[in-house]
């Protein structure tokens, strides 16, 4: 089976001020898999970012229909990205081993405008928002 894209990002509404993070999971065929828009409240951008990354690996876990699949995390901050390689991000690394692989790369054109509206919307919201579609 092809891999399997999440893409992910933050939105921040003043600095300091409310943060929110969304992501977009799509097939090879860009076909919509799952959603996820929510509010981290007051942080720094790349803490945000890296929340992002932990909650569409987290999501991917927890859904056994993905076990053993190949899952890419984009994001388009260089700095999350090489701490969530870090192996003292244990929360990230404890559910790599049930993928047939992860990965968390950085792309600067990610096409994160959907991922980024999300994170918009989850800037402004008050609990989590997931949906999943047909896997």
């Amino acid at each position: 089976m092809d891999k399997l894209k999440f893409n992910v990002d933050v939105s921040m509404k003043g600095k300091p001020g409310p943060v929110g993070i969304g992501g977009v999971l799509r097939d090879a065929n860009g076909k919509v898999m799952c959603l996820f828009s929510n509010s981290v409240g007051i942080t720094d951008s790349n803490t945000a970012e890296l929340w992002a990354i932990e909650k569409a690996v987290r999501l991917c876990n927890d859904n056994q229909e993905l076990r053993g699949r190949d899952i890419v995390v984009v994001s388009d901050s260089k700095v999350a990205c090489s701490m969530a390689h870090v192996n003292s991000i244990y929360d990230i690394r404890s559910c790599m081993r049930d993928f047939g692989s992860l990965e968390v790369v950085y792309d600067s054109r990610a096409y994160n405008s959907f991922a980024d509206s999300l994170a918009k919307m989850g800037s402004s919201m008050i609990g989590d928002f997931v949906e999943w579609g047909d896997l």
